[in-house]
């Protein structure tokens, strides 16, 4: 009987595990974020840690009470922004509920608290997805007070930024007395650093807003631009440059204070709390070494589980990001993604791309989608994930980016070019059993590295 080692990686809200057998340990990493960022930077317990930089908060010279007292008006709402179903939301559900209490003892009216969900351009929740985002109890206590941002009808046009992004924002924020961003920084595949600006734009953008920011991104012959990738947030990256000044420019109209964490293996290690811009500088300082894990070389096969990320194909995409950094660029090397989609494909247009570029070569279609869906007139959300995949095509190889996952097969493999490993009745260990079993009798000597984190950039020396 087959022997395994332990080395779990998430299948939608499961975890699959023994799948690679004891002869192969001395081969086998599992990718972590570095020890040192499992370390919590704040002293005493989250409510404490959460209070010091309430009182002293980044970029603003008075204390989030004081703002409170001098901004709150009865029946101009305090609204918290948070992030969505495609998240996991773990700091969402620890700070809010910390935040309406404190809110609460300062004298808002518990009617004037409403929670806006940051959609972005992704779909609004289906039901049972808002108690994932904000907790059972919570939802049920605020149900009425809680509104998914809907990017094509809920917006209001303000100007245009200083490179002529037209800028719209969810229209409830102009009624408020505070809008509260709560986010966690993580690493992002184009605009570098994801977390408080990233919650304004794309998340309570209009449409409009994030079709003409993200098409920043490109660049005609390798794609992506060098400035648009994994950690970078500095003025190269044009696509967060512009949301910042958008931030710069809404909070001249709207008082922002944000919130902003890290969570490192469940458990927020970094909390900092003020101005949205400033934030987001000290969270990508953070961010970047608790992220950046460093190896020796390249790996032959790398196993990636997608935790909430692996709700739909188009959100699977960052991991197949995250894995492309730690495999072998030779044709060698194989990326196996194993993410349940249950949402499909998750978005038209990247649907719509891959259908329409199927039948070219991996560089004709590269060079077909970025001519014809990459400008900034002709961009639509989700045209970014097929310049993505077929640039790692390129280098992975066609065929080498494996999935397991309950889509159909023939429509992973025609036209997102993937492998697929999986059938309806399948079971899913199994699968994953084989597929591990299949490459290392191919390669015995094999690097395998096991991922269960999309936001880790890895750094082959």
């Amino acid at each position: 009987m087959t022997e395994y080692i332990s080395t779990p990686i998430s299948w939608g809200s499961e975890f699959l595990d023994n799948f690679i057998p004891v002869e192969y340990e001395k081969q086998v990493k599992f990718l972590n974020p570095p020890e040192f960022s499992k370390k919590k930077l704040y002293e005493g317990t989250i409510e404490e840690g959460l209070e010091k930089v309430l009182q002293n908060p980044i970029g603003y010279d008075v204390s989030f009470d004081d703002l409170v007292k001098e901004k709150y008006e009865k029946g101009k709402p305090i609204i918290f922004a948070v992030d969505d179903y495609t998240r996991p939301n773990i700091h969402t559900k620890i700070i809010l509920p910390i935040m309406i209490k404190k809110l609460l003892s300062l004298g808002v009216d518990k009617t004037d608290i409403q929670v806006l969900i940051a959609c972005g351009t992704h779909r609004v929740p289906k039901e049972g997805e808002y108690e994932k985002i904000l907790g059972d109890e919570l939802f049920e206590e605020l149900k009425s007070q809680v509104t998914p941002h809907d990017c094509d009808n809920d917006t209001i046009m303000i100007g245009e930024s200083d490179v002529g992004t037209p800028m719209g924002f969810n229209k409830m924020i102009f009624d408020s007395s505070l809008l509260i961003p709560v986010t966690d920084s993580e690493l992002h595949y184009f605009a570098g650093v994801a977390g408080t600006v990233k919650e304004i734009c794309p998340g309570i953008a209009s449409r409009k807003t994030v079709s003409r920011n993200h098409p920043k991104m490109f660049d005609k012959d390798r794609g992506f631009s060098d400035g648009c990738r994994l950690g970078n947030a500095d003025e190269t990256n044009l696509v967060i440059t512009d949301i910042k000044n958008m931030v710069s420019i809404l909070k001249k109209q709207v008082t922002i204070f944000g919130i902003d964490t890290i969570v490192t293996d469940g458990e927020i290690v970094y909390v900092n709390a003020g101005d949205l811009i400033a934030l987001h500088e000290a969270g990508r300082d953070n961010i970047i070494p608790m992220r950046t894990v460093k190896v020796s070389k390249a790996g032959d096969l790398v196993i990636m589980g997608l935790q909430s990320w692996g709700i739909n194909l188009y959100q699977a995409g960052k991991g197949v990001h995250a894995s492309w950094n730690a495999v072998r660029k030779d044709g060698n090397g194989e990326i196996l993604v194993v993410a349940p989609c249950p949402d499909g494909v998750g978005n038209a247009n990247y649907e719509k791309t891959m259908t329409e570029s199927k039948e070219m070569s991996i560089q004709g279609a590269l060079e077909y989608v970025l001519e014809n869906y990459c400008s900034e007139l002709t961009f639509k959300i989700g045209n970014q994930k097929p310049v993505d995949l077929l640039r790692m095509l390129k280098t992975v190889g066609e065929g080498n980016i494996k999935i397991i996952s309950d889509m159909d097969s023939q429509e992973l493999k025609d036209i997102y070019r993937m492998m697929p490993l999986k059938k309806p009745g399948d079971d899913t260990l199994e699968v994953l059993r084989k597929a591990v079993k299949s490459t290392l009798d191919k390669k015995p000597e094999a690097q395998v590295y096991i991922m269960d984190d999309p936001g880790l950039y890895i750094v082959v020396e």
